[in-house]
């Protein structure tokens, strides 16, 4: 059996032949992870109040490259989930957050330099979640996992939360 290795998380899985994703920061497997994850956000009601940490921790624990779109990317989802874990802020309010970080298109974004990523949890650990308790609880701590690894970063990424929020 032929098995892949996903570049952002480390997920070993068996290989699918599925399409490499266009962002090629993770495997063809991981990202069928991630959709089935998606699936049960989207899906089921009691598990949507913590999509956009879902969205948040798989991002930026597959950053796909160093260019603006990409760059732009992950600095949203780690401004995000700074203000989720450490401040408190509730997921259901992302898409609202999002959009008054980017209300004047700041140009303070820049590329950061990924952080070791893998060993820490994974979409595939949240997908082992029984019901919508257990699948909350997992996807906090795989939140709270994935921005503690991007720490080198913390300062500047509180620096562009107070840039966009005047936090």
């Amino acid at each position: 059996m032929t098995t892949t290795f996903c570049p952002g998380c480390g997920l070993v899985a068996p290989a699918t032949g599925g399409p490499l994703p266009r962002e090629r920061g993770a495997s063809a497997e991981c990202r069928e992870r991630y959709g089935e994850l998606l699936a049960r956000s989207y899906g089921i009601a009691e598990y949507r109040h913590v999509h956009q940490l879902v969205v948040d921790a798989y991002i930026v624990q597959h950053p796909a490259g160093d260019g603006r779109r990409e760059s732009q990317s992950v600095a949203l989802c780690l401004m995000t989930l700074c203000l989720f874990v450490e401040g408190a802020a509730d997921p259901r309010d992302g898409a609202m957050l999002h959009k008054r970080m980017m209300a004047d298109r700041p140009g303070y974004f820049h590329w950061l330099r990924p952080p070791p990523l893998h060993g820490l949890m994974t979409a595939v650990d949240v997908l082992a979640a029984r019901d919508a308790v257990e699948h909350e609880r997992l996807v906090w701590a795989w939140g709270r996992e994935v921005w503690q690894a991007w720490s080198p970063h913390h300062a500047t990424v509180r620096r562009w939360n107070a840039l966009a929020l005047g936090t």
